[in-house]
């Protein structure tokens, strides 16, 4: 089905009367931004065996991104926020997704014969609000997965004459640096030893650490934006990246991997999306964490 949508989106930027544009190197770049938060409410009875409750779910996303050129160095930064809750009428509520991920991305051109850039990607992975991950208590920055990576890649921008249809895709592959910041969460590796709390070394288990790790990396991120009419718009979003570690043997099990697809249909106020993001790190956990949606509710846009 993927391999199917990719041929279909590829005859469809060829049939198109188009025209391909590097991304600006002579500072001539527009400044632009762009906003969009999206709200699904949900209520439902819960028929239970004796007894019923009411549930309510909140569901809000947001999307947003900076872009913008000084001198010879391009910056585009992205803010995603996720935030899902369930609240009962006999239970305590429950935060059932509450991610919050900032990313930085200066970059400057290298080569213009081969059209190659250098690429440095700043981002920070949190929780915003109390929940468990695993099984084990989180916090805002508590966890917190910062990393720093260093490539070299390709950073392309197409779009048709008339500008309803935009791609870009960006990838690469560099050396990553990695800081896993914690307080009371425990990393996977220290849950294995139990300490009662009277014992001097539960103190200094909780008290606020940096793990620092490094390794390849390995990047790709493709968007996909059609504005079909001007009520009615299509939108693909992918990103991915591999960090490893430097383990000799070891080294699907010790990186850390982050995959994300975002699809969206638009009318007017109102969207129906998908969202999924899977994320494996041995640090949080030894299994893949698995966050997926299909909501339809309403969305707002800003932008220039």
């Amino acid at each position: 089905m993927r391999t199917g949508f990719c041929i279909a989106l590829f005859a469809c930027v060829l049939a198109s009367s188009v025209h391909a544009q590097r991304r600006p190197t002579n500072g001539s770049g527009e400044f632009s931004y762009l906003v969009r938060p999206s709200f699904t409410f949900l209520m439902a009875t819960d028929q239970r065996k004796t007894n019923e409750a009411l549930v309510l779910t909140l569901y809000g996303q947001l999307r947003s991104n900076v872009s913008f050129d000084v001198s010879s160095v391009h910056f585009k930064s992205y803010l995603k926020a996720n935030f899902k809750r369930q609240a009962y009428s006999d239970a305590e509520p429950r935060n059932l997704q509450d991610d919050l991920i900032v990313s930085m991305i200066p970059s400057v051109h290298l080569s213009e014969k081969y059209d190659v850039s250098l690429f440095l990607e700043v981002t920070m992975e949190t929780d915003m609000a109390n929940g468990e991950r695993d099984g084990v208590r989180t916090s805002f920055m508590d966890p917190a997965f910062f990393y720093e990576t260093l490539y070299v890649g390709q950073w392309f921008d197409w779009k048709s004459e008339n500008r309803d249809q935009r791609l870009s895709l960006r990838y690469g592959i560099g050396y990553a640096f990695q800081q896993t910041l914690t307080s009371n969460f425990l990393l996977a590796e220290e849950r294995r030893l139990s300490l009662d709390p009277e014992n001097p070394l539960s103190a200094i288990r909780k008290a606020r650490s940096v793990k620092l790790e490094s390794g390849y990396s390995g990047l790709l991120s493709i968007e996909y934006l059609n504005d079909i009419t001007d009520d009615l718009s299509f939108s693909l979003q992918a990103f991915g990246i591999a960090l490893s570690k430097r383990h000799s043997g070891r080294i699907i099990r010790e990186s850390h991997l982050v995959g994300e697809l975002e699809t969206a249909l638009r009318y007017k106020y109102f969207a129906f999306q998908y969202s999924l993001r899977t994320i494996y790190d041995p640090n949080y956990s030894k299994r893949r964490q698995l966050d997926q949606s299909a909501s339809f509710g309403i969305t707002l846009e800003f932008k220039n």
